[in-house]
């Protein structure tokens, strides 16, 4: 069975930081006032998921310990379809980010020059308005 982008991000966005509880229900405005971001593997520092997916084969079954990695056309229509994502921007290096008002959500995405892309980072409070480096600073992706 293929692992669903939408069933990998939920996951990454309802992970709670450690010592927390439960989680609460945030308003959109407030999450566009102040988004969050998760790296793709939790624990890890998104640097250092870039480094990783460089050379991660096409996974359609990505396991907890790596980042969903697959054709372009099919990041992208997943994206999309799933959350109305559309590409945003691209850092001067080798990631671009997605975003999506209607759905509040925002994806980094590591572009490779082999047509794969991965997903390095995801979070909510997605606000157009916002510099898109806000949303690299966010997972610790400065340059």
């Amino acid at each position: 069975m293929t692992r669903s982008l939408l069933a990998a991000t939920l996951a990454a966005l309802v992970a709670l930081p450690a010592g927390q509880a439960g989680a609460t229900i945030t308003p959109r405005e407030e999450n566009a006032g102040n988004p969050r971001g998760w790296s793709a593997v939790a624990g890890m520092d998104p640097r250092a998921v870039r480094e990783m997916a460089r050379s991660l084969p096409v996974s359609a079954d990505a396991g907890p310990g790596q980042p969903w990695c697959d054709r372009n056309a099919e990041i992208e229509s997943a994206l999309r379809d799933e959350f109305d994502e559309h590409k945003v921007a691209t850092n001067s290096r080798d990631t671009a980010l997605w975003g999506s008002e209607l759905m509040g959500t925002w994806t980094v995405v590591l572009e490779r020059p082999d047509a794969t892309s991965c997903i390095i980072a995801s979070g909510i409070g997605f606000n157009s308005g916002e510099s898109p480096q806000t949303y690299f600073v966010k997972v610790g992706l400065n340059s």
